[in-house]
């Protein structure tokens, strides 16, 4: 755990501000990431994942476990967590006071760095990207995100249904036609506003992205304020989660680390405050491995000096 002592890295590292504009991937590395996605979905077909995103993780990658932090500073969104060198266990720990629609699509953006970066990174014992902070595109992460959660062939469904049985249009829809239609997928396929806005300019769908962005506070304003999505929107922007159990494993990959000599006290000491775990949990851990210690060390002396003296009591 050593690999987060350097707390300005540390922050680098989380998943801040997600970044939707996927715009500078190549058309290779887009439908790359887009047959990967379709690949993983096999299962959900064109239906909404959203909020079954965990369980469809887990089962799918069964090392993998949840954690919900209570972080401090509220624009951290998540981050992938390695508790033991050349093990597959890995921790995807989404910050607690982020609205669920946020922990969907960061578990998503996790997920990601598991499947396709955790070869590269796995050598780090505790931390797994801080060394290889420019060998991993955050970009491909969160475009895999929006497209495991709105893939393509959905949205164009969604469109051409919008098209046909609301507005019965057959031209080109208009700004307030696709804001509409982003607020519904929003809360359809429980994915944040700003990512599906995107997914229409990925998608082809609306060329002036600028505009969509600069308006993005007031469409989302008239998502939040919607009488009709009310019961929907107020779930997905609290910060309840009840898909991830409370309880918490991360404490006992932590006292293996420290009592299989991975880590110095110091060292676990300062990843457990950034952590936000219980600091009186982890000094327990040390006084019983060090009891433990002791005690096999005098053994061990008793031993050495009876094979010596023959035995004499």
């Amino acid at each position: 755990m050593g690999s987060i002592n350097d707390e300005k890295l540390f922050e680098t590292y989380y998943q801040v501000n997600y970044d939707f504009n996927t715009s500078s991937l190549t058309e290779k590395e887009a439908d790359k990431i887009k047959l990967l996605a379709k690949e993983k979905r096999v299962n959900y077909a064109l239906a909404p994942i959203g909020e079954n995103i965990f369980n469809f993780i887990l089962k799918k990658s069964p090392n993998i476990h949840f954690e919900l932090v209570e972080f401090d500073k509220e624009n951290i969104d998540g981050m992938l967590y390695i508790p033991k060198s050349g093990q597959d266990k890995a921790y995807i720990i989404l910050n607690s006071k982020k609205p669920l629609i946020n922990q969907i699509f960061t578990a998503t953006h996790e997920y990601y760095h598991y499947i396709e970066d955790y070869d590269s990174i796995k050598k780090e014992p505790y931390i797994c990207h801080l060394s290889c902070l420019k060998k991993i595109n955050e970009k491909k992460a969160s475009r895999f995100a929006a497209e495991l959660l709105l893939p393509d062939e959905s949205l164009k469904n969604e469109i051409n249904f919008y098209k046909k049985n609301v507005w019965s249009c057959k031209k080109k829809l208009g700004f307030e036609q696709y804001a509409t239609i982003c607020m519904m997928l929003t809360v359809d396929y429980q994915i944040p506003l700003k990512a599906v806005i995107y997914r229409l300019h990925e998608e082809g769908y609306i060329e002036n992205i600028q505009k969509y962005i600069k308006e993005y506070q007031f469409i989302k304003s008239v998502l939040l304020q919607a009488d009709i999505l009310k019961d929907k929107v107020n779930r997905l922007y609290s910060n309840s989660n009840t898909f991830i159990d409370k309880g918490s494993l991360i404490y006992q990959d932590i006292e293996a680390v420290y009592k299989n000599g991975l880590a110095s006290r110091e060292e676990i000491i300062k990843d457990a405050q950034i952590l936000k775990l219980d600091k009186n949990i982890i000094h327990s851990f040390f006084d019983s491995i060090d009891e433990s210690d002791e005690e096999q060390d005098d053994s061990d002396l008793i031993t050495l000096l009876k094979d010596r003296w023959g035995g004499v009591d």
